[in-house]
């Protein structure tokens, strides 16, 4: 294997203790390098893992502060199931090692029986809670100290996506934005009270985006489904309704107005925020994989990072849908590519672009023009995007990967 645009300088493998894989990492002439920081103990009989990481927490306190939570989940014959075989797992920031868990019935426990979960501070105590769908048919929240669920709202169905905390209805208090694969999207008040329910055309398996997508000072809920995109105004009517296929969704402010980004099968499509009509459609193929929207280069415009089929990777101009670069990664596998990720991860105010593989590679990437400055494999299967947050105490944020296998690897980045 090789570095698409450097020159392989050093090539390090390493046999994980108890890891039952061996972590492999190169450096390139760009000078970049991953390293390995640590790797949790929450292995599970599986590779389907594919549910991310979930960070938040006040970082003004200090690392100890930092709360991150993995959903960790089974697919292994019932006999073998236990109450915590499908858990959220809340793991130490300085080490991985485990806190508390969070688990559902053995009986109810699969692949999608719980979310990435949000961390935020829903009653302003400063104590953050942990909020995540679950194959119950219920969003749970947590008190992110111990794991104790302080309340439920009841789910039409299980969900996939995360759950988005924000102010929906301008009263400067959060309220909880939830949907699942029925399409049956709820908004409820800090307490689980129900402010309104709605439903979209399809399943919905991306998280809501919330935020003023018409310029009228209010925020506005845009929730995509399979076949359908909605923006919800604060109250849940109708602020429009488009046939567009959402299974990811973004957006993100431009110059030209807000830009929602909706991807479906072999499509992704660039919305206008206020009116929902298409500006621009880029096709690719297989299935999309969309997280990252955002000025990656510098030059004033966000971008939209796409993942597609066997490690390819597309950069389109979100304003206008124009093919910035495309790059395949050297590393990349068959079938699915992630989504790629934008972080800090030098910590001097430029963006790195983060790009996972279903074979078990992440890949550092320069966003302007996709060239490549460092990668790490584990020989695990890695189904979905990575975190990036600031859990250490270096400058700039570290890579959470959800391995398939459960295992939760954190990652440092140095240019």
């Amino acid at each position: 294997m090789r570095l698409r645009t450097a020159a392989v300088l050093v090539a390090v493998v390493v046999a994980l203790a108890g890891t039952g894989a061996a972590a492999i990492w190169w450096t390139g002439d760009s000078g970049g390098a991953l390293t390995e920081l640590w790797v949790s103990d929450t292995a599970r009989e599986t590779d389907f893992n594919h549910h991310g990481v979930g960070v938040g927490g006040d970082e003004g306190t200090g690392v100890g502060e930092r709360v991150v939570v993995a959903p960790v989940l089974d697919q292994s014959s019932q006999s073998k199931l236990s109450q915590y075989s499908c858990a959220l797992v809340r793991l130490a920031p300085e080490n991985g090692s485990v806190d508390w868990r969070y688990g559902i019935p053995p009986d109810r426990c699969f692949v999608h029986s719980l979310t990435r979960p949000t961390i935020a501070d829903l009653d302003g105590t400063g104590a953050p809670e942990v909020v995540a769908g679950t194959v119950e048919n219920e969003t749970v929240v947590l008190d992110a100290a111990d794991g104790r669920e302080e309340f439920a709202i009841e789910m039409g169905t299980y969900s996939y996506g995360e759950p988005v905390v924000a102010d929906v209805l301008g009263d400067d208090d959060p309220e909880i934005v939830a949907s699942d694969i029925g399409g049956n999207v709820v908004v409820t008040d800090n307490e689980g009270q129900v402010q309104w329910r709605a439903t979209v055309a399809g399943s919905v398996w991306a998280p809501p985006a919330v935020l003023d997508v018409d310029g009228d000072d209010r925020r506005e809920v845009v929730v995509g489904g399979g076949e359908e995109t909605v923006a919800f105004e604060r109250d849940g009517s109708v602020l429009w309704r488009r046939a567009v296929s959402g299974n990811e969704l973004v957006a993100a402010p431009t110059d030209d107005g807000v830009r929602v980004v909706a991807a479906g099968f072999g499509d992704v499509v660039g919305l206008d925020g206020a009116t929902g009509d298409p500006v621009w459609n880029q096709s690719v193929r297989g299935s999309p994989a969309l997280t990252a929207l955002g000025d990656g280069d510098g030059d004033g415009r966000p971008e939209a990072y796409v993942g597609a089929a066997n490690g390819v990777v597309h950069a389109f101009d979100a304003v206008d849908g124009s093919d910035e670069w495309r790059t395949t990664l050297t590393a990349g596998a068959e079938g699915a590519t992630p989504p790629p990720t934008l972080a800090d991860l030098s910590g001097d105010g430029s963006l790195e672009l983060v790009a996972p593989t279903n074979g078990g590679t992440v890949v550092v990437l320069d966003p302007g023009d996709g060239s490549e400055l460092a990668a790490y494999e584990r020989a695990t299967p890695i189904r979905t995007g990575v975190t990036a947050a600031d859990i250490a105490d270096t400058a700039g944020e570290e890579i959470l990967v959800r391995y398939g296998d459960g295992r939760v690897v954190a990652l440092e980045y140095e240019a």
